[in-house]
């Protein structure tokens, strides 16, 4: 058993953050990513796999340098990967624009399994994310179950595709089609028509004080209305930092289970 270092107080030492970069042939350029190593990373064994999506207006760095995840998963054996979305929605868009989604899901798990030390995609990899990035991990995991069995959205924004004319999303008549295929209530739908063990698992929640409620909820009623499975928080708070921190806390027990991620000790024990 890999054990964890502690501080004076007892607290697990957050894991120390290492940067990347890799081409992206979505995008024609060079993309810069965070990620974390668990204490005792050995090269020699694999690991599973869980990919942070940020918000819009941040970036890369934003979850390990705004919440205390380096700390909370520095308790398993999981490495934690966060790429850089822009503001793109995770998604390939309409007229030509950047490919979002290609990025994250071929050239940047792509280069994570050529250099880093993973279990295979699909039972072992998870994909979560904030707002912008909860809304693309649910996303990305319904329409690449291949690749990620379980998605986490923590306020995610489940709407954006439904809105007037968008940069990412296009216009809503001539981009009708983008628009359903980039869906989440639509790809759950198409989802319940293929064998259970190709539907990931979803968990969602949301601050009681936070203005995508109400988008949640109408996402979680559909999830009810189609018969689809999933687990829903509802916790106090805004759509926040802090209040994101809490969520990632709160879920990572059973998140950390249904990846396979194995509990160390702490070095007091």
């Amino acid at each position: 058993m890999t054990h964890y270092p502690v501080d004076t107080a007892g607290r697990p030492v957050p894991l120390p953050v290492h940067t990347g970069a890799y081409f992206s042939q979505a995008l024609g350029r060079e993309q810069p990513y965070a990620f974390l190593l668990p204490y005792g990373y050995s090269p020699e064994r694999a690991y599973p796999l869980l990919v942070m999506l940020h918000g819009l207006n941040s970036d890369y760095k934003a979850w390990t340098a705004y919440t205390r995840l380096a700390r909370y998963v520095a308790t398993y054996d999981l490495i934690v990967a966060c790429p850089d979305g822009g503001a793109g929605w995770y998604t390939n868009a309409a007229n030509g624009g950047e490919r979002r989604e290609d990025d994250i899901t071929q050239d940047f798990v792509g280069h994570l399994q050529a250099t880093l030390p993973l279990v295979p995609p699909g039972r072992g990899w998870g994909i979560g994310g904030l707002s912008m990035g909860g809304y693309g991990a649910v996303k990305i995991a319904l329409k690449h179950p291949h690749l990620f069995s379980v998605a986490v959205s923590h306020s995610g924004s489940f709407e954006k595709m439904q809105t007037a004319a968008h940069p990412v999303f296009g216009d809503p008549t001539a981009d009708r089609g983008l628009r359903q295929r980039e869906n989440p209530s639509w790809l759950v739908e198409q989802a319940l028509c293929r064998w259970p063990i190709e539907r990931p698992r979803l968990h969602l929640d949301c601050g009681t004080e936070d203005s995508l409620l109400t988008a949640n909820r109408r996402f979680v009623d559909h999830l009810n209305f189609v018969g689809y499975p999933y687990t829903y928080r509802e916790l106090p708070g805004e759509h926040t930092w802090p209040y994101w921190d809490r969520a990632f806390k709160t879920l990572l027990p059973d998140l950390a289970q249904n990846l396979g991620a194995t509990a160390k000790l702490s070095e007091d024990r």
